[in-house]
């Protein structure tokens, strides 16, 4: 067996340290969906929260709070090995309005650069229109390119608007 130096033991340590800190401050996805029917729209919002605050989120889809990570299988080696699709439905003014959203990986591994992040694709189809197809909420992992933070689909006129912020406001 090989003895570790004190030197080592302690970058060692310290290594696992900011590690288990990094690990619990990750941030959370969140997407949350609301079909509202009576005010005649649907909203797709999509944010982060951080430490406990992110830990404390009920996620259900009776409440319409999903998290991304829920939509990933992986292996005992933390490969990602499936997704899955989210199909949602909603009636706005006599129209059926389908909502999908899968889970965007940044890579194939949880221990891939990026692997620990998460985001959503959605699509919005309005009977057999598509509206939006395949619209990522954060299209890289790294670089500052603008987030969607929500989305707002108009039943009357099926106008879909996105809503963007810069990435640095949104992390």
């Amino acid at each position: 067996m090989m003895k570790l130096s004190a030197p080592y033991l302690l970058l060692l340590t310290v290594i696992f340290t900011l590690n288990t800190a990094l690990a619990e401050e990750a941030p959370v996805p969140i997407i949350t969906y609301t079909c509202d029917s009576a005010n005649d729209v649907i909203k797709i919002k999509n944010e982060v929260k951080w430490g406990d605050e992110g830990k404390a989120i009920k996620f259900s889809d009776d409440n319409g709070i999903y998290n991304p990570w829920d939509w990933v299988d992986h292996d005992a080696n933390g490969h990602y090995i499936d997704t899955r699709v989210v199909e949602l439905d909603c009636q706005l003014n006599n129209n059926k309005y389908k909502v999908l959203f899968k889970p965007k990986l940044f890579a194939t591994n949880s221990s891939d650069k990026c692997g620990s992040k998460v985001s959503a694709t959605v699509s919005i189809v309005r009977g057999g229109s598509i509206l939006l197809d395949r619209k990522d909420l954060e299209a890289f992992c790294h670089g500052n390119a603008p987030i969607i933070r929500g989305i707002k689909v108009t039943g009357k006129t099926a106008e879909v608007k996105i809503y963007k912020i810069p990435k640095y406001k949104f992390y």
